[in-house]
């Protein structure tokens, strides 16, 4: 097999990545939909994001509670590199949901409501069977206090009869034809942004002329509004099969007999295992970064590195880069929108050490480079002294 050469230009912090997700139409590009007709009931759902750590995780019954699955990705957050949130989820009663960034949209205070403190999809799918009982729950609490994770985000549910609704904070979109499609904007308030949405039109207009919900309509309905996607699924609540992809791939998806996960005892799978062929092997150790080697403080600066990888191109690597200084970035795909642009600035004066791991989408990993190693000043040391040269010559 040719040996690839890839080149990653990118460094970039977690605040950083959080702008772009809630303001950029590159990045937010999730797309779900779900259509019933003449008692077929099918859900379709890319999740566009950026990265590629998706686990599944299943959660049998308890005594007052339903059998679950639910789906955990990575969230930006400026004080926990490890923080993941509920992204979507199934139960054995064929309630599912998944979420979606959206512009700015807080939940207004309700006095008179009980407060929720965690996410209400946990309760939602472990004591709801359809989407009435979910949006009885959500409108006889307040979600003031949830607004850190639920402001910038929407709710999509669908349930086995084929009812469905997006909860937009305290407005709550319900299904009036025999589909409903929810991508990254507000359908109560899409002047705050993300709208117009191609992919909300190009979904409109297929399925309104679709007779039948099907498995192949739904993938090829998938993959051409598919842009970063990490995982897909389709899901047959009647049948409780779920039809699985991984990484924007429809040609070779696995089904997951959900009726029997449910029987079984707490368990997990990270997602991209599910899909990694059987010789796949790490990527090479990336070249040394190559950059400035001097720099002052508060002074963003571009890093480069190199990488061979037999197996996966560079459509299918990520990296993660350690400035030395007790930061380290995520793991990093190299979408258009953020290639090239530097991100990284030193508080403080000292030397420091870079290096950068690189990882394919299957989660194999390679070894972390050599170091670079770059000295930061609290000035420009050839500012200082041309300063002083001028001073020189005004004087003399």
């Amino acid at each position: 097999m040719k040996r690839k050469r890839i080149q990653s230009i990118i460094t970039i912090t977690p605040i950083f990545i959080l702008f772009l997700l809630v303001s950029s139409h590159t990045l937010l590009a999730c797309s779900g939909f779900m259509m019933q007709k003449d008692g077929n009931v099918l859900i379709a759902h890319n999740k566009d994001w950026w990265s590629p750590d998706t686990s599944l995780h299943f959660i049998p019954r308890g005594e007052d509670t339903y059998a679950c699955m639910f789906i955990e990705i990575p969230f930006p957050h400026i004080f926990n590199n490890d923080y993941k949130v509920l992204a979507g989820g199934i139960n054995e009663e064929g309630l599912c949901y998944e979420s979606f960034v959206t512009p700015f949209n807080p939940a207004s205070f309700s006095l008179f409501k009980p407060p929720l403190f965690k996410n209400p999809v946990d309760h939602i799918l472990k004591h709801s069977t359809t989407v009435q009982e979910a949006i009885d729950y959500i409108e006889t609490h307040n979600l003031f206090f949830l607004n850190y994770i639920l402001a910038y985000g929407q709710i999509f549910v669908i349930d086995r009869y084929g009812d469905a609704a997006i909860i937009e904070g305290d407005d709550i979109i319900r299904i009036q034809k025999e589909y409903q499609i929810c991508t990254n904007y507000l359908q109560s308030n899409p002047e705050l942004g993300n709208y117009p949405c191609w992919r909300y039109e190009y979904l409109t207009e297929a399925l309104n002329d679709l007779d039948q919900p099907s498995i192949p309509v739904f993938e090829s309905l998938l993959e051409h509004v598919s842009l970063f996607t990490q995982y897909s699924w389709i899901y047959d609540p009647n049948d409780s099969v779920l039809n699985l992809y991984h990484f924007h791939d429809y040609e070779h998806g696995i089904i997951l007999d959900l009726a029997a996960e449910f029987k079984e005892q707490a368990h997990s799978y990270y997602l991209p295992s599910l899909f990694e062929p059987e010789n796949n092997s790490a990527p090479d150790k990336p070249e040394t970064p190559t950059g400035p080697i001097t720099g002052v403080i508060k002074t963003d600066y571009v890093f480069q590195t190199e990488t061979i990888d037999d197996d996966n191109p560079i459509t299918e690597l990520y990296h993660r880069w350690d400035f030395g200084d007790g930061t380290q970035t995520y793991w990093l795909y190299n979408y258009e929108s953020i290639e090239g642009m530097a991100q990284h600035a030193w508080r403080k004066p000292g030397s420091y050490q870079i290096t950068v791991q690189v990882r394919d989408i299957y989660g194999k990993e390679s070894p972390w480079s050599d170091p670079l190693e770059i000295q930061i000043t609290r000035k420009n040391p050839a500012l200082f002294t041309s300063l002083l040269e001028r001073i020189s010559l005004v004087t003399l």
